[in-house]
């Protein structure tokens, strides 16, 4: 799946600092639970975004994943998928975290509604997020610990989301250090995966005395520093000004 191995990943490398999430209350998590996922709502809204701006957000996205995440191996689940047009790529209007845990909502139900055989998984791109990297680290933390507490009935701990950021800096690395491009996007983006398709790539691995998680991550870092930040750097600026990207033909 998309993004699996970069989500786990994540986990096995210390936060970013200062990036402690923002308290909240058993009352306010239980609320969000109870939020109606109105795709009426999420449809009108895409429906009056400017046609070009969402395709040139969609674009850069998909250089993204093609010029990062499989060029440079940091996923081995994500050519598949890629190809066979099985990622569905929602731009969202939200500038805040109301909005974009509504359309996280609303994709994370689609996501577990639909083959996986139709969408693989789901990139929920927020170019227009006003948040800086604390407070989007801090919506992720605050997010997860919903899912995982069984307080939240609409996803029921179904779907894993994994959060990327321009600016994502982990702690304890030094600022110039390629490494940190393993969690910078673009754009604001959750990717969302099904839980049930990480426990089977970890349970796999397990089956044979592999820790496939560890070994994707020491991968990727040997990876980003081999490459260097000041190639990456450029690719990364390079996303924005390149032209339109070519569309993968679907392959059977």
């Amino acid at each position: 799946m998309l993004l699996a191995s970069v989500a786990a990943g994540m986990l096995l490398r210390q936060a970013p600092a200062c990036m402690l999430p923002i308290p909240r209350s058993r009352a306010e998590k239980q609320s969000w639970s109870r939020l109606k996922c109105d795709e009426a709502r999420l449809a009108e809204a895409k429906a009056s975004q400017d046609v070009n701006a969402v395709d040139n957000v969609e674009d850069i996205t998909r250089r993204w994943i093609d010029s990062f995440i499989i060029r440079l191996g940091l996923c081995p689940f994500a050519s598949k998928p890629f190809l066979k047009e099985q990622i569905r790529y929602t731009i969202s209007e939200a500038t805040g975290d109301e909005d974009l845990l509504l359309d996280f909502f609303v994709e994370g139900q689609l996501l577990l509604d639909v083959p996986k055989e139709e969408i693989a998984t789901t990139m929920l791109v927020a170019p227009d997020y006003e948040g800086d990297i604390e407070a989007f680290y801090a919506l992720y933390v605050w997010l997860t610990d919903l899912l995982e507490s069984g307080d939240e009935p609409i996803l029921g701990d179904q779907v894993q989301p994994a959060f990327f950021h321009p600016e994502w800096t982990f702690a304890g690395v030094p600022a110039d250090s390629a490494v940190h491009y393993e969690k910078r996007a673009p754009f604001a983006t959750i990717n969302l995966l099904r839980r049930t398709d990480l426990n089977d790539v970890v349970n796999a691995g397990l089956e044979v005395g592999r820790v496939i998680n560890r070994e994707i991550a020491e991968h990727n870092e040997a990876e980003l520093e081999r490459t260097g930040e000041a190639t990456l750097s450029k690719l990364f600026a390079g996303l924005r000004t390149a032209g339109s990207a070519s569309r993968p033909k679907a392959t059977k």
